[in-house]
């Protein structure tokens, strides 16, 4: 099913082009507001963005021209909208935000029935309503009625009762806040649970999000916890829906080893269903290694949070999440994807088994990973590409299970992405370089142009 404006994480882009303008913005409004029903209400959250308030602005004109009623909860980290959404019993909710991207794009990701974002087949079915309410161009009716409340306030509370009996006394944690979601909760819930806390960029001006800091630039925060006064540090990104870690030499620990460390000691408490994790194509062989060593199965899915949700649903898992550091976790029965429930899951369990951050990262080894990017100039299925895929073979022939590749397409740009892992080092980058010569290659041949 082709989509125009839904990506694998809602609609993102470059704030006031295309699906991020100000009138495309209301006819979604208008359209989510038909599937949700006038009289119901609906739930809006936002991250830090210069660009927010405007989208939660033009979203719920359009909403409330449908009769619907908006609940404006402010800033808030992106799994607080479907915590909120099932505790006051509401089936439709929006997160205004781009996740761990510069400050001047953004995005709205959308929950339906039960706090999950939406499906396949209702995003398709929104977008075509949408082109189809621009195509008639009609004014909007009506304003949106609309109650503006701290949301940040509640997630606090929520998250805090998640994890009643916790005691972090005498840990010393640095919080890189990204500027964005976490600025307001995860400093003073790690507070309220005794920890001794230094929270780095957590002045959010609208612009800094992400710039520099967060997730997915763990320099600075290495370097503080590295100075030898902290336990260990942690870094949410802009929506903080994602935490990656840090121990006390300032060493990543990524979601494969937090996925790692759960896996077992939920194992070990008799909680974790099937035995089983589930993790994307591309966490590491050490993890499906570690894994393997203590009895547990992992089960792997495409990449996206989405897909990983999928299939913990469908076999009603405990356990799952992306090597980004987005885990999925049971709070209360429900599967939730949030760093800071994520961070004190972790936290719990090294105090209950003794261990430090130091011990995970060392114990979950990654094995030699390279990813190479490659320009194509079509994307015609990896299945259609026989040469392609008997080099494939070739090298899993002769490497066996000390090797693995995985082979897929961007899904927002002209890309071929390769990935191969594997023990030997040298093993992996001859691979990982033939392959990307030869995908190109071949689809250059297939179009008739030369390669």
């Amino acid at each position: 099913m082709s989509r125009r404006w839904f990506g694998t994480d809602g609609i993102r882009g470059r704030y006031g082009v295309g699906a991020l303008t100000v009138p495309f913005l209301e006819q979604l409004g208008v359209a989510l507001g038909e599937q949700a029903g006038a009289g119901s209400t609906f739930l809006i959250a936002r991250d830090t963005r210069e660009s927010g308030p405007t989208i939660v602005e033009a979203l719920s004109a359009g909403l409330g021209a449908t009769g619907v009623k908006v609940i404006d909860l402010g800033v808030v980290p992106t799994a607080g909208l479907p915590m909120a959404m099932r505790a006051r019993g509401i089936e439709y909710g929006a997160v205004i935000s781009a996740s761990h991207n510069p400050w001047d794009d953004n995005g709205v990701k959308i929950f339906g029935p039960g706090g999950l974002k939406l499906d396949d087949d209702t995003e398709h079915a929104v977008e075509e309503r949408v082109d189809a309410l621009l195509a008639e161009a009609r004014e909007l009716s009506a304003r949106a009625e609309t109650t503006v409340e701290n949301g940040a306030s509640a997630y606090r509370r929520a998250i805090l009762a998640a994890v009643e009996g916790l005691d972090l006394g005498g840990m010393e944690i640095a919080v890189d806040c990204a500027n964005g979601s976490a600025s307001a909760t995860a400093p003073a819930v790690l507070t309220s649970l005794g920890a001794q806390v230094t929270s780095l960029h957590d002045e959010p001006d609208g612009r800094n999000i992400n710039a520099a800091c967060g997730s997915t630039h763990l320099g600075s925060l290495a370097r503080h916890v590295s100075s030898g006064r902290y336990d260990l540090g942690l870094a949410f990104d802009g929506d903080a829906d994602r935490v990656l870690m840090v121990d006390g030499r300032g060493r990543t620990c990524s979601g494969d080893h937090m996925l790692g460390l759960l896996g077992t000691w939920m194992a070990e408490r008799g909680e974790l269903v099937g035995n089983q994790v589930v993790a994307t194509v591309m966490s590491n062989l050490g993890l499906q290694r570690f894994l393997d060593g203590h009895g547990i199965a992992l089960q792997r899915t495409k990449v996206g949070d989405r897909h990983v949700l999928a299939a913990m649903l469908k076999d009603d898992l405990a356990l799952g999440g992306e090597d980004s550091g987005h885990v999925l976790l049971r709070m209360h029965g429900e599967l939730v994807g949030d760093g800071l429930f994520t961070a004190l899951a972790v936290l719990r369990a090294l105090r209950e088994t003794g261990r430090s951050l130091a011990d995970i990262v060392d114990a979950v080894a990654r094995v030699p990973q390279k990813l190479i990017n490659v320009p194509v100039a079509e994307r015609p299925p990896v299945a259609e590409l026989p040469e392609l895929n008997a080099r494939v073979a070739a090298a899993e022939q002769a490497h066996g299970d000390a090797i693995r590749i995985v082979l897929r397409y961007s899904g927002t740009e002209p890309l071929a992405r390769v990935m191969v892992e594997g023990l030997e080092a040298h093993v992996v980058d001859s691979v990982s370089a033939e392959l990307a010569e030869a995908w190109p290659a071949e689809i250059s041949a297939r179009v008739g142009r030369p390669g």
